[in-house]
């Protein structure tokens, strides 16, 4: 389970200010008590989301979600902890809501990008 303080949600409203979308994705992360994992779920059974493996909502999200955040114009941005520019091209290329497309953009980050993009089987 990976959480957001109060302190980063603060900073990401303030990145975010200009998104309806991601500022009611933080209101719900905030009322979950900075649990991104049940932000996700819920957020996601609100758009209709069908996952692939629907116990895990997030890693289905996160997996679908790679390929964008981890070009090299996205992931730079998203290292940076600069939020905003990921959000649109990540749901348009996911087909998600911008909502959840934030909470997926925050758990990368969160995770940290270079973690988030290494590919397992790269390591040979």
């Amino acid at each position: 389970m990976l959480t957001v303080t109060p302190e980063e949600i603060s900073q990401f409203r303030s990145q975010l200010a200009d998104n309806q979308n991601a500022l009611d994705a933080l209101d719900l992360i905030e009322q979950r008590n900075g649990n991104l994992d049940t932000a996700a779920k819920i957020l996601a059974i609100r758009a209709g989301y069908e996952p692939s493996r629907k116990s895990d909502i997030l890693n289905d999200l996160l997996e679908k979600s790679r390929k964008i955040i981890c070009q090299e114009e996205f992931r730079d941005e998203l290292a940076a902890g600069i939020i905003p520019l990921v959000i649109e091209p990540l749901a348009m290329s996911v087909a998600i809501p911008p909502g959840l497309a934030s909470v997926v953009a925050i758990y990368a980050f969160k995770i940290g990008v270079k973690k988030f993009c290494q590919v397992p089987d790269s390591e040979s």
